[in-house]
């Protein structure tokens, strides 16, 4: 037999919990949805009253989904002694009033009680949260030293702890060209911004650039940071650079991910590593004079084994395009004969075979014209 449950009118609310929104939110998930009905009656066709609790748990954030349902209660006993009812009994309740949903919050950050993943708010104030001063979406935090260094859509910041609250001091208003646009350890992040320059951040925030060649890059981008050789990976799928110690050159094109394990290192990307052959560029010199110049040979200082392969680009105004000379082989004394005119010059050198050297000096022989 149905029992009739009437009461004041209440309010249905959906709670939604799962892990914190990321950027782009993901796709909806059907099977978490919520439905409210709001116009329930009971096998009399009498209306019904209530309070309607819905409960959604998931890995998906819950951003602008639909969050309505039925809200029933199921009642069992036995046979109660001048009771209306044996056995089982179900008791409908309407549902209705306003849904409360929280949108989530793009700039803030979340902390949780020490040694603990929950993040819930409580008397003792060690979670917490608090909003930066820029919007957009927050990327990625990271540590560096005993700070926490927050990285976004539109700005980086450093969290210093106080007591149990967090210090804010937004470092750059320049967000970050992606959200894998960063990478590090604990002693030194690297950062590509939304113009495509190179930062690194330890003490202080240090320029690199090479926007020249990062600027092109898709968002999607992604820094890998190995530690033991103290190369920087920047690679997007269709271009790939290596940065290390003040030298950017082109690298693999797909690098996504670099660990080391048992002594042993490992290097994931979405399709086959392809290494290019070693290859360098010297920035702009003009030798300190804007005078014409012309260059003779060039003589390398380098512990390579294999043959080494020498180039030189060469301009005459400096807002037009470098032209290249051929490339020529360097003498097992390292030197070699190319002849080039301009006020700007670029060395380029480079290999046929694999094989891990430096350059220690390189040698420029040539003559300053009078104009």
């Amino acid at each position: 037999m149905a029992t009739v449950i009437n009461a004041d009118p209440g309010i249905a609310i959906a709670f939604a919990k799962g892990v914190p929104t990321q950027s782009p939110a993901a796709a909806r998930d059907p099977d978490l949805d919520l439905f409210f009905d709001c116009d329930d009656y009971d096998d009399n066709d009498n209306p019904c009253w209530g309070l309607a609790y819905a409960i959604a748990s998931g890995s998906a954030p819950f951003v602008d989904f639909l969050a309505t349902g039925t809200a029933r209660a199921v009642a069992s006993g036995s046979p109660i002694w001048g009771g209306t009812y044996a056995g089982a009994a179900t008791a409908f309740a309407l549902a209705y009033g306003d849904l409360v949903l929280e949108r989530p919050s793009s700039n803030w950050v979340q902390w949780s009680k020490i040694g603990y993943l929950d993040f819930t708010i409580e008397k003792d104030n060690v979670a917490g949260k608090r909003p930066l001063d820029w919007k957009g979406w927050v990327y990625q935090t990271k540590k560096l030293g005993n700070r926490v260094v927050v990285y976004g859509e539109n700005g980086v910041s450093v969290l210093t702890p106080q007591g149990v609250n967090w210090g804010l001091q937004t470092i750059y208003r320049i967000g970050l060209k992606g959200k894998n646009a960063i990478a590090g350890t604990d002693s030194i992040h690297y950062f590509v911004d939304r113009e495509g320059q190179l930062w690194s951040l330890t003490e202080g925030l240090t320029k690199l650039d090479y926007s020249e060649y990062l600027a092109s890059m898709f968002s999607m981008l992604v820094l890998t940071y190995d530690e033991s050789s103290d190369l920087l990976y920047v690679c997007d799928g269709a271009q790939g650079f290596v940065y290390r110690n003040g030298s950017l050159g082109k690298g693999p094109i797909n690098v996504s991910g670099l660990g080391y394990q048992s002594g042993s290192l490992y290097v994931t990307a979405p399709a086959t590593i392809v290494t290019r052959i070693p290859e360098l560029c010297t920035d702009i010199f003009d030798m300190g004079t804007r005078k014409g110049k012309t260059i003779f040979s060039l003589e390398f200082g380098t512990d390579l084994t294999t043959v080494l392969y020498a180039s030189i680009d060469y301009r005459r105004n400096k807002a037009v395009a470098f032209s290249q000379s051929p490339w020529y082989g360097v003498s097992e004394g390292g030197k070699v004969f190319i002849t080039a005119f301009g006020r700007e010059f670029r060395v380029r050198a480079k290999t046929l075979a694999y094989e891990y050297f430096e350059i220690d000096s390189i040698k420029i022989c040539g003559i300053i014209h009078v104009s």
